[in-house]
């Protein structure tokens, strides 16, 4: 009974040999198609989450950024503003200081005589002098040249003035400088952060389109084992 049995096993496999080759050669082959299949997806699915936190990263950069640029701007127009303060103020004092000086020398330049020249020298001098300056020892120095040394001394006291006044319009306008190419800075800072953020998304969705790919050929690859072994089933009864 045993030795029938065995012989018609044998005498169904070598009836349907060629059927088992190539249904064997088929299940090896989706079984390898089937893992590497499921090793993609998986590898797809983590290089899209990696993608995706790069990205993530690069935007909360980039919102640090923004925030950094915020405050700098609401600085600088805060400075800019002093700033114009300010050099509206020097060009107020040195206009004042130079409408001063011109009257002082129109004053010292009228038709005088000699006392009053000496007493404008002396005005105009004060405490630069030693002693006061007398008539005696202006001796015969022309009376046009005792209103010069006045109109020098008015002249050297503004220029003064208006060159402390200058400096300090040119060391804040350096400050605003500064300030101004610093914001520059910054700004480039965030525009080369949200370009990088633009790529980072953009390789992101890249990195979630294939994974989604792989995971829809995972989809086909069960509905193919599901037509392979219906068609082979179906193959093998009509064989019979």
């Amino acid at each position: 009974m045993g030795e029938m049995m065995l012989e018609q096993y044998l005498k169904w496999f070598k009836e349907h040999e060629r059927i088992l080759i190539i249904f064997a050669v088929l299940l090896v082959g989706y079984f390898g198609l089937n893992k590497w299949l499921d090793k993609s997806a998986v590898d797809a699915q983590i290089q899209a989450a990696t993608a995706q936190q790069i990205a993530q990263v690069q935007h909360d950069a980039d919102a640090k950024i923004a925030a950094a640029v915020a405050q700098q701007t609401a600085l600088f127009n805060q400075a800019q503003a002093q700033h114009e303060q300010e050099i509206a103020s020097l060009v107020a004092a040195v206009a004042s200081r130079d409408a001063a000086s011109n009257q002082k020398i129109n004053q010292v330049t009228q038709s005088k005589d000699i006392p009053q020249a000496v007493a404008d020298i002396n005005a105009v001098y004060g405490a630069t002098l030693p002693t006061p300056l007398t008539v005696t020892e202006a001796g015969s120095i022309p009376l046009a040249d005792l209103q010069q040394f006045a109109v020098a001394k008015i002249r050297e006291g503004t220029l003064q003035g208006d060159l402390a006044d200058t400096r300090k319009e040119l060391d804040s306008t350096s400050q605003q400088l500064g300030q101004a190419t610093g914001l520059v800075g910054t700004l480039q800072n965030q525009v080369t952060g949200l370009q990088t953020e633009l790529k980072d998304q953009a390789a992101a969705d890249k990195k979630t389109l294939d994974a989604c790919k792989a995971t829809a050929r995972q989809g086909k690859m069960k509905w193919f084992k599901i037509g392979f072994v219906t068609g082979f089933v179906t193959g093998w009864f009509a064989h019979r």
